[in-house]
């Protein structure tokens, strides 16, 4: 059963072309788990706001972890930086390694600040996979911003659809009442 609307105001074949290049803008808005990956990996200024999230920071933090995550051993406490003075320091403090230990254990330190290290890599970790979730989650709003425009532009035709097809039972109904009333 089919039926066919003559009005001055709807175009079929306009409004079918709409929904058509509507439903293929749709298409290509979904990504990949490997495109959001990609994304989540660059600049997220057209995704994210960029005073909110900075997306390099994760590229920083693995390019340089000594920078940041400090490797923790037994001798790290007894070594300097001091150039040829601190290679001098290091011999001493090597042969008064056993006297400070009769005051003070350095194990619980060196434990503690390795685990520190652990952890530090462990949270970069989270922190990269906060943001392809973040990605994918905006990703996501976006296409719902979309599809809530697409259906508002659906209610909107169907509402105009619904006043011309009311329109025309009115006209109808006024044209048969005056071919009846005229009888």
């Amino acid at each position: 059963m089919s039926f066919e609307i003559k009005g001055d105001t709807v175009s079929v074949d306009e409004i079918m072309r709409s929904i058509r290049k509507r439903i293929e803008e749709k298409r290509q808005t979904l990504y990949t788990d490997e495109e959001i990956r990609h994304i989540a990996e660059h600049r997220l200024d057209a995704v994210l706001d960029a005073h909110d999230f900075n997306s390099d920071f994760i590229s920083d933090f693995r390019s340089e972890p000594v920078r940041w995550n400090y490797q923790f051993s037994p001798e790290t406490l007894y070594r300097s930086s001091r150039g040829a003075v601190g290679q001098m320091l290091e011999k001493v403090r090597r042969l008064l390694k056993p006297i400070q230990k009769l005051f003070w254990n350095p194990n619980p330190m060196i434990a503690a600040l390795s685990r520190q290290s652990d952890l530090n890599s462990y949270y970069i970790h989270l922190m990269h996979n906060m943001a392809v979730e973040m990605t994918k989650l905006n990703l996501e709003v976006q296409d719902l911003k979309n599809r809530v425009l697409q259906l508002q532009g659906r209610l909107e035709l169907q509402i105009r659809r619904e006043k011309t097809l009311e329109d025309m039972v009115v006209y109808r109904e006024d044209a048969k009442d005056a071919k009846g009333g005229g009888s």
